[in-house]
């Protein structure tokens, strides 16, 4: 099927590290059929092993093969193992970017970061906590940019520093958590031309700064309203220059703009018919002063990254429940494939797209953009 061509042209790129004797099964199909059965429903070499036998006739006859049988789930186990994460996740990388060919230019882009365990790999026996991915998430096309492993003795914020220095983010919008607001890393930044918005600050002191900002004229405000059912919630967000609140401190060159967000919401009891109404302020810091309307949109973009990719990610995918142990960066990797082809190609939810690709099999995939 040509509509598989550049992606299998890039999986042939990735090092196989078998000996020459044992590759009866290539290993730019084996990850590609990796691939396509976590995007009809697998979570495990078995359910590998159990899309090739099923589809085994119909593969054969779409890709020029000759397999007599699929390749044990111990043998698909071996091979994926084995891989290097870091070949796997530069081949991941240009596919991501591939994807985004036809997208806009990087300076409308929010891209959110932000790690995610998977729960089910630890170890007990080797005392092993579960290892843990740093996504770069593009909050407006839904696509998982880019991963990278965070050391089990450590943390996100370095792993952050890292992977903003690899990727090509100058003028984007970066949003990180309040975790990378600690002080231990002031001196790290990513690349010019490159902003976060993280959440409210750690430090009470510096939390207190940013409260003192209600006294100065906002730069920049914008107030939306969104309303759904039994709920109306009004939004202003405003933006203030950080320049008093970080005088004569380490954050003078980092920060330069604060941004208040005030939420006043309005629900109805469908019981009584009675509103009631409730209010919150969150204080952000921003890296440069800009438009309060960008301000807003890449605030609630970043929520994306944990309401729609780890989610997804979570409960369609199962991914905690995978107890892949050894390597596991491997199949977390092949299930961002899966995940950034099914949204391309998304027409339901990601449940059902999963389901009719399930039932349809390969007639329902060689109709897909895969690259």
């Amino acid at each position: 099927m040509r509509s598989f061509d550049r992606l299998i042209g890039l999986l042939s790129e990735i090092p196989d590290p078998r000996r020459a004797e044992g590759k009866l099964y290539k290993l730019p199909y084996v990850l590609l059929f990796s691939i396509l059965a976590t995007m009809t429903g697998g979570n495990s070499y078995r359910s590998i092993e159990t899309f090739i036998t099923v589809h085994r006739c119909r593969l054969n006859a779409a890709f020029g093969l000759k397999w007599k049988r699929a390749p044990a789930h111990t043998a698909i186990r071996h091979i994926l193992q084995r891989l290097d994460p870091k070949h796997l996740e530069q081949i991941f990388r240009r596919h991501a970017a591939g994807l985004l060919d036809g997208a806009s230019g990087p300076e409308q882009r929010t891209v959110a970061l932000d790690g995610k365990v998977l729960r089910g790999s630890f170890d007990n026996f080797r005392d092993r906590k579960p290892a843990q991915l740093l996504h770069a998430f593009d909050t407006k096309f839904g696509l998982i940019l880019a991963h990278i492993d965070i050391d089990e003795k450590s943390n996100e914020i370095p792993a952050a520093q890292k992977l903003l220095g690899e990727l090509h983010v100058a003028h984007s919008t970066i949003t990180v958590d309040a975790l990378h607001c600690q002080k231990i890393l002031r001196g790290c930044r990513a690349s010019p031309g490159t902003s976060d918005y993280p959440t409210e600050g750690q430090s009470a002191h510096f939390d207190a700064k940013c409260r003192n900002c209600d006294c100065q004229h906002p730069t920049s405000s914008d107030t939306s309203v969104t309303k759904a059912r039994n709920r109306r919630e009004t939004r202003t967000v405003d933006i203030f220059s950080a320049t008093r609140a970080v005088a004569n401190t380490e954050w003078k060159h980092l920060i330069k703009g604060i941004v208040r967000v005030t939420r006043e919401v309005l629900h109805r009891s469908a019981k009584t018919g009675l509103w009631s109404s409730a209010s919150e302020v969150a204080y952000y810091v921003a890296g440069f002063v800009g438009s309060a309307n960008h301000a807003g949109i890449a605030i609630r973009s970043h929520w994306h990254i944990e309401n729609t990719l780890h989610y997804t990610r979570d409960v369609t995918f199962q991914e905690d429940q995978s107890r892949i142990r050894c390597n596991p960066g491997v199949f977390a990797r092949i299930r961002s494939f899966g995940y950034n082809i099914l949204r391309c190609n998304q027409a339901r939810t990601f449940s059902q797209d999963r389901y009719a690709a399930a039932l349809a099999g390969r007639d329902a995939l060689s109709k897909w953009s895969v690259s």
